[in-house]
């Protein structure tokens, strides 16, 4: 039993189903791989809505995916009408993704923030690409989308590749002709530069990160604590099953018992008079021989 098959069937399941059948699993797999099977973590509703949408609408993904690299070379080419031809792009596709997925508010910002997270960052892109996320990603668009922990198995960049190269090519040409100012700098349009300082905007990101470390923290004690839920309900429902099979054991030993002590006061009724009949005869015995 392949480890990295097992987790494929688990995070295609959806999400109410995941502990029962990483239990079925663990079951059937033989020790060392039933322990790693074990250590899979129950994905979150947004991770989960993400790995369905990747085995469902792959040619979607890969198209909101392509974004990412699409802007890389826009911007090494300083190409700002394909920049901003790209970004459009992109809020289009990015609500084609999320359309009629019934999240609430909440998780629907996640999906979000994940797939811009993708979008921007190529080992975020692999992460998306692997169906098997657990968390959701963020990104400030500062630093590399930090991916520990939020994928059920290791990936690598190479394992998940962008889409073909000759459809970005064409895309490319494509924004090209369409008036690109080549030599012109991708600075921000006018009216959107920052109004902070250098050093608010440095407090700034480094309350961002912060926060995305304890909300990291928090959701992955939160998840932890699902598993641990759901096992504990397994449990008692397990417990309580032997419950009331031991209940109703008691009660078949308890008539058991009623009638077995009814029984030996009606046997020590007839060995009393059987007793009696004994004597009588004894004594009857002996008046005959006298």
């Amino acid at each position: 039993m392949d480890l990295r098959d097992v987790a494929g069937e688990l995070y295609s399941a959806a999400p109410a189903d995941f502990i029962a059948k990483r239990n079925a699993a663990a079951a059937q797999a033989d020790r060392p791989t039933a322990k790693q099977i074990k250590t899979l973590r129950k994905p979150s509703a947004s991770a989960a809505a993400i790995n369905a949408l990747v085995r469902e609408h792959p040619d979607l993904v890969g198209d909101v995916l392509d974004i990412g690299s699409r802007m890389r070379d826009a911007f090494a080419s300083r190409d700002r009408a394909e920049i901003r031809a790209l970004t459009q792009e992109r809020q289009r596709l990015l609500q084609r993704a999320t359309d009629g997925l019934e999240l609430s508010p909440a998780v629907q910002r996640e999906v979000e923030e994940t797939l811009q997270a993708a979008v921007i960052d190529p080992a975020a892109a692999a992460a998306v690409r692997s169906g098997m996320l657990v968390r959701a990603l963020e990104s400030t668009g500062l630093e590399q989308v930090d991916v520990s922990d939020a994928v059920a198995l290791p990936v690598e960049v190479e394992d998940f590749p962008a889409p073909n190269p000759r459809k970005r090519k064409a895309a490319q040409g494509a924004g090209a002709s369409s008036g690109g100012e080549p030599g012109s700098g991708p600075g921000p349009e006018p009216g959107t530069e920052p109004a902070e300082s250098p050093s608010e905007r440095r407090e700034r990101e480094r309350r961002i990160r912060a926060a995305e470390k304890d909300v990291e923290r928090a959701r992955a004690d939160a998840e932890a604590i699902d598993d641990e839920l759901d096992e504990t309900v397994d449990r008692r429902g397990d417990l309580e099953a032997d419950r009331d099979r031991l209940q109703r054991k008691l009660q078949r030993i308890m008539d058991d018992l009623t009638e077995t002590r009814a029984s030996e006061r009606e046997l020590r009724t007839r060995l009393s008079d059987a007793q009696r009949a004994l004597r009588d005869a004894e004594r009857a015995l002996r008046d005959a021989r006298d």
